[in-house]
This record gives structure tokens, C-alpha cells and sequence, in this order.
């Protein structure tokens, strides 16, 4: 599932984290580089897209099941001892870069390119995020058997499912539920 707008990198690390999806047949979407290229092109990362070789596809998928726990932590620490651990092994070094507009911005990808600098920018996303908003925003999908995950960006916080789709078998589920409880009695 490709979205048509991506608000930022960490929407990145859910688009790649998502790219296994128990209700698609087959649900690693992820059989080539050239998946996740489309989501980098839709989001306007071409020429991050380009920089992925056809060969760094295990490398993808691994750094996707690093991504994957962070959006499952019970606490804090677990997150912050997860994403730390990433930060390290992929070698974060932000550097500030300003823009031909002035524009001074945090770049996560420093010297690198092609997966690695895509790796230091996802990982550097799921940190800022645990910064600014710790771990209450980050889910898993609550619709069985869907592992989906997301970045809950409602007011009050209270996102259960990846999506209207998820939502609403999940809603059916628990009408036919009672249903047939109420049959019962």
C-alpha cells in the first residue's frame, strides 16, 4: 500500500515497516528494491530512490525487522535502549545543512548515500519522535491477524488500527460478536 503523501521520514520508516502485511497475498511486499523505490519516488525522495542498488534488498528487509519493535515498546527505556542501539550500529551522525532558502535543518544521512543514508535518516526519525512525543504515538495495529504499523496523529491520541480498513473489520468482528451473543440469550 502506497500512501500518496508522506508528512515526514518517520512516515518513511511505517511505509517500510509496512511493507509486510498479513492480509496481502503474499505479505512480504518486499521482493525487490524496486518496491520501495516507488514509496521513495511517492514521497519525493528520488534521488534516494536511484541511490538503493538492486543488491542491498536483504539489507532493506533487515533494517525494516530492526524498525519493526520500536512501534511495540511496553516503556520508554525498552524504546530508548532499542533506538540506541540502532543509532549506534548505523552510525548517526546528524550534521546541521542549510538550504538555498536559509532554511538550517538537521540531516541524518550526513555523507552517506543509498541505504545507508537511508538507514541513518529512518532511525534518526524514530528518535526524534521518541524525543518530542516518547512512545504513546507509536502502535501496532489492534486488528488481528494485522501487524501494521503507524504513528497515531489523532488530538486525542486513541488510534487502534493502521487503517479504515483495519477499523472497520474490526468493527464488523465485534457487531457479529454480539450478534451472536444476544442470539444466545
Amino acid at each position: 500500500m502506497v500512501r500518496r503523501w508522506v508528512v515526514n521520514d518517520l512516515d518513511l520508516v511505517v511505509d517500510l515497516v509496512n511493507t509486510v502485511y498479513a492480509l496481502a497475498d503474499p505479505p512480504d511486499r518486499l521482493t525487490t528494491v524496486d518496491h520501495f523505490r516507488v514509496i521513495l519516488r511517492g514521497a519525493g525522495q528520488s534521488d534516494l530512490a536511484e541511490e538503493l542498488a538492486d543488491g542491498d534488498l536483504d539489507r532493506l528487509r533487515e533494517l525494516r525487522e530492526q524498525l519493526r519493535p520500536a512501534f511495540g515498546c511496553d516503556t520508554g527505556s525498552e524504546a530508548t535502549d532499542l533506538v540506541n542501539e540502532l543509532l549506534r550500529e548505523h552510525a548517526v551522525v546528524p550534521q546541521l545543512s542549510q538550504d538555498t532558502t536559509g532554511v538550517i535543518r538537521m540531516d541524518a544521512s550526513g555523507m552517506s548515500h543509498g541505504l545507508a543514508a537511508l538507514a541513518g535518516r529512518l532511525v534518526a526519525a524514530l528518535a526524534e519522535h521518541l524525543v518530542q512525543h516518547g512512545i504513546r504515538r507509536l502502535g501496532v495495529c489492534a486488528a488481528a491477524p494485522c501487524e501494521c504499523v503507524f504513528v497515531d496523529r489523532t488530538r486525542p491520541g486513541t488510534r487502534k488500527y493502521c487503517c479504515d480498513t483495519c477499523n472497520d473489520r474490526a468493527a464488523a468482528a465485534a457487531h457479529y460478536r454480539r450478534r451472536k451473543a444476544n442470539r444466545r440469550d
